[in-house]
């Protein structure tokens, strides 16, 4: 709270009481019109305690005239009203006094039609812990959907008899070759699935390839591999580097691209590069799906490059000119690699 300075006169007193010791008093005289002087509020209170709910108005019934106000009535009545048939008006309970409102209780309406309400099927789930009860939809037709809260959990049961293994083999996904041993959280059961990265690798590099050539011609294979049969169909995955380039003839440039493909140069293309002109680079192989030249979208149920049990798969490493203008196609098989897996379908 503020200070608050006033002009005052002071009498100070000293007088012994009847053991001889001193007591001071000290009168304080104020004027008339400070003593007047409205203190400063204070600090808020604390809260005080939150009341029972209840609603504005409760209609307790009719009465003939002002005469006929019941009494006896409290704080705790607040908000009781009673229609007043010689003016059809409302006396109403404030808690202390009354108060009348005339002429504000019109004629009764319509009786509303019957309202039915449909129960909808209970929920019993175990995450839902807290009862509910929601009303949805309106007047006459309704339904009530319930939400009844799991209870504690019982005893343990008994165990079961024992089964037999081949009985409880889930066969949903056969096993393959390589496959991993993984845990489905959905069905809570064990269950083989493909190898992450598929079977392999076979790879191949440098004097696998072909020798070093620059050759005036739209297409040139460096490299033919073949994978072995498979218990399984597969699909090819393969990554790797070649080292080609356009090599200039007659101020001829050729613009080179490299595709690997499946059994023959006209087979899906299962990996490639960017394109290079004029110098030899050191390109990546990457898994590009097409057939010629559209891309492919695959999925794990695709049949694309598939390669059927039973039968090997031929890998052909090509280099092609993508523009008629001309000019060499160079390749060294420095650095050059292949790297295949075989992922099962």
């Amino acid at each position: 709270m503020a200070d608050i300075s006033f002009p005052a006169h002071i009498t100070v007193r000293r007088e012994l009481d009847a053991d001889g010791l001193p007591i001071v008093t000290a009168d304080v005289d104020v004027d008339g019109d400070v003593a007047g002087m409205k203190l400063p509020a204070g600090a808020p209170g604390p809260q005080g305690r939150k009341g029972q709910p209840r609603t504005t108005f409760r209609k307790m019934g009719a009465i003939e005239n002002a005469a006929a106000r019941p009494a006896g009535l409290g704080p705790d009545d607040r908000g009781k009203w009673w229609h007043r048939l010689d003016d059809n008006g409302m006396d109403c309970w404030d808690g202390a006094a009354w108060v009348h409102s005339p002429q504000v209780v019109g004629p009764q309406g319509p009786v509303a039609p019957p309202n039915t309400i449909t129960a909808a099927p209970t929920k019993h789930e175990e995450n839902l812990t807290v009862p509910a009860v929601r009303l949805s939809g309106s007047g006459p037709s309704q339904q009530m959907i319930t939400t009844a809260p799991a209870g504690l959990q019982g005893p343990k049961g008994p165990a079961g008899a024992s089964g037999t293994i081949a009985d409880a083999l889930h066969k949903a996904t056969g096993p393959t070759r390589g496959s991993v041993f993984a845990f489905n959280r959905a069905n809570q059961m064990f269950r083989p699935l493909p190898p992450p990265l598929g079977i392999g690798p076979w790879s191949w590099s440098q004097e696998d390839f072909a020798a070093d050539q620059e050759v005036d011609t739209a297409l040139l294979t460096v490299g033919t591999f073949t994978v072995p049969a498979q218990p399984f169909a597969w699909r090819p995955i393969v990554q790797g580097h070649v080292n080609a380039g356009g090599v200039p003839r007659e101020s001829k440039v050729s613009h080179v691209a490299t595709t690997v493909c499946l059994n023959s140069t006209d087979g899906a293309v299962l990996a490639g590069t960017r394109t290079s002109a004029g110098l030899y680079l050191l390109l990546p192989l990457l898994p590009w799906y097409r057939d010629g030249q559209v891309a492919q979208t695959l999925s794990p149920a695709s049949g694309f490059a598939k390669v059927p049990a039973g039968q090997p798969a031929s890998l052909v490493v090509s280099l092609a000119r993508t523009e008629n203008n001309g000019g060499a196609i160079g390749f060294r098989r420095e650095q050059t690699s292949l790297v295949v897996y075989a992922q099962p379908i």
